[in-house]
Formats: structure tokens, sequence, C-alpha cells
């Protein structure tokens, strides 16, 4: 029953935001709904970044690398992620000094490659973000299920379902909202989870005064799977965030490009960076000291606390990642495959239809995840993303016109990335390595043809 009511108090939070918040949204806006009606500061936009990059991974997916590398499992993870979001920072500079007219990538990939290539890639527009909120989805059930015993099954899907509502009402508006919020929940949660845990478990204090280079591994030399790891981590953080829509979209609403890229470093990288170590080291720490599970180690409010967090971290990014869709839906698919000059409400509509659909695709998916390694579902994925990475920076880098190459570049890359994955007899993590090298290689060389062979240009 406590889980239950972590969970509807932290739903109640989404109401009162929309309740406080509904009169100054108009339902039938694109500039309200996809863009917020007006741009946001520094600040605003630091605490949105913050918000939607810290995902339910950030916390288990990094402390798990602790188990497997020592600390520098979570050094890697974290290293390789905001190397991959510096990445994605100079990829919404280029877009905005060579492309100003294009919003989100998908517009990019449009001038570079044509529209038949645009129309293919939509596919990642969608995949992306709809894997991220359904392992955001998992990651609020298994804590709730964990701690509560409460049912993974409802509690994801339920997860999905609400947070696509708070979305449909309120919009942009209302999402930088609750991330503003968010961001106050989660530094202070952690900053009182952290006492919490210090006085409820049995890693005492006197333990964790008396930690050193040594015990922590630090004295010893980094080991090759930790260098495999940290390659593997910034393929699976760039493919994650560079074909999300929704970065590129509230780019678009910094009040310049100075402080933008600002907000995107102190809330992608600085923030993120410090509290997503800090915090993957203490619990990784103390759940291998203490000879326990991670969730083991918190008890009594401790718990309450952290699974406070935990529904917070997967609103947020659940919330980012479907107005991002709802954006590519609203402005570009609706011009793109059903008429050009649609009015506002229209295209809203469309987009709402178009975002019901998704979510309830993958609310119902997040029911069939129960007892998946958020880890694992990580680097799998990686072999899917890391293929239609080549072509995105090879149209910032090359002036070339490859036609409909990047499509079978693509392709041809998955597929190989996947056949070498599940037949070449390495270690797990070496397997994993292998695919997702394999993915981005295949799709490399192709391109790397292209730019030998000059392809047709295609409109």
């Amino acid at each position: 029953m406590t889980g239950y009511l972590v969970f509807t108090g932290c739903m109640i939070i989404l109401i009162i935001l929309y309740l406080a918040h509904r009169r100054g949204i108009s339902a039938h806006s694109i500039e309200s709904m996809i863009f917020g009606g007006e741009s946001v500061g520094t600040m605003g936009l630091t605490c949105s970044v913050f918000a939607a990059w810290m995902w339910t991974t950030s916390v288990f997916g990094s402390a798990e690398t602790y188990a497997l590398f020592g600390i520098w499992g979570p050094i890697t993870y974290v290293l390789g992620a905001c190397i991959a979001f510096a990445g994605l920072i100079g990829m919404i500079v280029f877009l905005r000094r060579h492309y100003a007219k294009a919003v989100t990538w998908l517009e990019f990939i449009q001038v570079r490659y044509g529209r038949w290539t645009k129309l293919c890639f939509y596919l990642f527009a969608v995949i992306v973000p709809a894997y991220v909120l359904i392992e955001q989805g998992v990651g609020i059930a298994f804590v709730l299920e964990t701690f509560y015993g409460s049912s993974f099954r409802i509690i994801s899907f339920l997860s999905v379902i609400i947070t696509m509502g708070f979305v449909l009402l309120g919009g942009m508006k209302l999402v930088i909202a609750e991330e503003k919020l968010a961001t106050a929940i989660i530094i202070a949660g952690f900053l009182v989870g952290a006492v919490s845990v210090i006085i409820g478990t049995d890693v005492t204090p006197v333990k964790l005064q008396a930690i050193s280079l040594t015990n922590l591994g630090l004295a010893g030399r980094i080991s090759i799977s930790a260098i495999q790891y940290f390659v593997l981590a910034i393929i699976i953080a760039f493919g994650q965030i560079a074909f999300d829509p929704a970065y590129y979209i509230k780019a678009s609403m910094a009040k310049n490009e100075k402080k933008m890229i600002w907000a995107y470093l102190l809330g992608g990288i600085i923030i993120w960076g410090y509290i997503t170590l800090v915090a993957s080291i203490y619990m990784g720490y103390a759940a291998t000291a203490a000879g326990n599970e991670m969730t083991d180690l918190f008890r009594g409010p401790a718990r309450a606390i952290f699974s406070f967090i935990i529904i917070i971290i997967g609103i947020s990014t659940i919330a980012h990642f479907m107005i991002g869709m709802m954006g590519v839906f609203s402005t570009d698919l609706y011009s793109t495959v059903i008429r050009r000059g649609g009015s506002d409400r229209e295209k809203i509509i469309f987009g709402r239809v178009m975002l019901i659909a998704v979510g309830l695709s993958c609310a119902s998916m997040t029911i069939a995840l129960e007892n998946i390694s958020l880890l694992t579902l990580d680097v799998f994925c990686a072999i899917f993303f890391a293929a239609p990475c080549v072509p995105l920076v090879f149209g910032c880098i090359s002036q070339r016109n490859f036609g409909r190459l990047p499509i079978m570049a693509t392709i041809t890359g998955i597929i190989g990335g996947l056949i070498i994955w599940a037949v070449i007899p390495f270690s797990q993590q070496g397997s994993q390595l292998a695919g997702v090298t394999a993915s981005l290689l295949i799709s490399l060389l192709i391109m790397l043809i292209g730019c030998v062979r000059r392809m047709p240009y295609d409109r």
C-alpha cells in the first residue's frame, strides 16, 4: 500500500501543476503547446535539461557498473555520457548556425539527404524516445515492486499513461514547469536521502569515512572491460539523445545561442555529471561493502524518499520525450505526410492522436519488461542506434550529396551489428561491444564509399 501512496502523491503533484498553469496554456496553439509560448531563461533551461537527462538508468545503471568494474564503472559511465552530451551540444549549435530554419534534426536530414531519407529516419525520431520512456516506466515499477511489493504491471503502465495525459493537456509550458520543480526535488532529495541511508544501513559513517583510493579501486589500473564499456557508453548515450527532438525544440526556446550553450553545459554535463557520479559511487560502494543489493540499502524513511525521487525522475524523462514526439508529429509529420498549410488546431489534434497511439503502445510494452536489467537493455538498443548516428554526423562534416545512401548504410549497419552480436562467441560484454562497433563501422564504411562515388541527390 505504501508504494501506491508514494506513487499517488507524485501524480497529485502533476495535477496541482496543471491547475496552477492551465490559464496560461492555449490548447490549440503550436507556439504554446510545442514551444511553451515564450523564451526560457538560462536557469529554467538548465533545470529542464538536467531533469530530462537524469534518467532512472542514471541511478541504477551507473551504480550497477560499480559491481562490474569497481569505481571505474561509474567514472566511465558518467564520462562517456558527458562526452556524448557535448556532441549533442555541438550538433545543435551547428544546426542553429548553418540550418537556421531547421528546428530539429529531421529538417536537417531532408535538406542534406532528401525527403525519402527523412521519411525513413522518422522511425528513429519515434523509436528512440519510445524506448527511453519505456525504460523509465520499467525503472519506476522496479523500485516500487522491490520496496513495497507494488504491482510491476500496474505501476509501469500508469506511469506512462498518466504522464501522457499530463503532456497532452499542458504541452511544453507544463513540462518546463514540472522539470523546474523536479530539479529542486531531485537535488534536495538526494541530499536528504544520503543522510537517511547513512543512518539506516549497515555501512556505518565510520566505514564510509575510511574510504580510500585503494578500497575504491582507484589505486589499480583501469581494466580493459572498463575501457570497452567507456566506448559503449559514448555510443549508447549519443544514439539516445541525438535523435531526441525535444532537446532541439528546447534549444530553439533559449533567448540566444550563448545562453543555450551555458544551460546545456550546466544541466547536461556539470550538474548531471556531478550528482550521477557521486550517487553511483556511493551507492555502488555501499552495496558492495554491505554485501547487499543496491535497493537493500534503503530502509524506513529512506525508501520512501528514494522511491519518490525515482518516480519524479521517471516522470520528467517520460514527459520530455513525449513532448518531443508530439512536437515532431504536430509541426513536421503533419506537413510531410498529410498536407501543408494546415491550421494549428489540426496539427495539434494530429499530434495528440499520434502521441496517444504511441503512448498506449509503450505503456503496454513496459508490462512485458519485468525482471529485465536496464543496463542490458541500454546496450542491446545501442546496436540499433549506432548505425543511424553515422549519416547524421556525416551530414555535418561533408557537403557531398549522398542521395538515399544513408538508408542503405543504416539498415546494413543494424543487420550487421545484430549478426555479429549473436554469432561471435565473445563474453557478454565483448559480444555487445562487437555488435555495436560492427553497426557503427559498417554504416561508416558505406558512407565513406559514398564520398568516393558521387551519388544522385534525392529530392
